[in-house]
This record gives structure tokens, C-alpha cells and sequence, in this order.
């Protein structure tokens, strides 16, 4: 069984690649195919408040969306302690400020992890480039 994720993945990605209607899901699904993958720093938290607030038909129950979650990221990847200590002065650095924050510590956990971070999110593209993040679009 792998030990570590061959991607991470952010929010937009996570959420397209679950939801099948989603307008990126076949793209996600293709692209993260065969893969192991995990979800970045509180991604997981995010994804699983979007999946239990979709409106219906696509809105799951709490404990769909964490089985969802858990079965489709098993190797999903944290701050480390050091990161987590840092985070704000190594985001103040990179000029990452406001909403942009919460992308940052997705990219920073991705950084930590050592593992590409597949996105659908351009706008945040600029945000983990500054922090040096390995990025996929999809």
C-alpha cells in the first residue's frame, strides 16, 4: 500500500472530481486516474463543508461526504509543525494577503507533502506559485 500521495488536491479539484455533474469532473478524472491521491491542509475541511451544502440532488449527508472524502483521498497531507508555526511570516513574505490566505495553506501543505497540487482554481495559481508550490491545472 502507498505511503505518501501521487497528487494533493485543492477544493475546486476535490470538489470536481466527487461531484459528477460538476463542469471539471471528467477532466479531474482522467487526469487523477490510477493515481494515489490526498487532499492539502484543510482542503478536506472545505470540501466536506461544500459537499454537505450543494443544493439537491447533489447535496450528501455529513457522513456521506466524510466517507466520500476518506475513500477517494486516503493519503491526504497536513501542515507540518514547523509550517504551521511559520505559516503567516512565510505568507507575509510571499505578499499573500486576504482571502488568498486559505490558498496559501492549501499550497503550503502541498509543499510540505513534496507532492504536485492538482487544481481547477486559476485565480489561485499566482498565490502558489509565489509559495513555489508544484501545480497542476486541470
Amino acid at each position: 500500500m502507498p505511503t505518501s500521495a501521487d497528487f494533493v488536491l485543492d477544493t475546486s479539484a476535490a470538489v470536481a472530481l466527487l461531484v459528477e455533474d460538476h463542469t471539471a469532473h471528467g477532466a479531474v478524472q482522467t487526469f487523477c486516474a490510477g493515481a494515489t491521491l490526498g487532499l492539502a491542509g484543510h482542503a478536506s475541511a472545505e470540501t466536506y463543508s461544500v459537499l454537505t451544502r450543494l443544493p439537491p440532488p447533489d447535496r450528501l449527508t455529513p457522513s456521506a461526504a466524510a466517507l466520500a472524502i476518506r475513500t477517494a483521498f486516503p493519503r491526504s497531507v497536513s501542515l507540518s509543525e514547523h509550517t504551521a508555526r511559520t505559516a503567516v511570516d512565510v505568507l507575509a513574505d510571499a505578499g499573500i494577503s486576504g482571502g488568498a490566505v486559505y490558498d496559501g495553506l492549501v499550497g503550503l501543505a502541498a509543499r510540505d507533502a513534496g507532492a504536485p497540487l492538482v487544481t481547477c482554481d486559476r485565480r489561485a495559481l499566482g498565490t502558489y506559485a509565489a509559495l513555489g508550490v508544484m501545480t497542476r491545472l486541470v
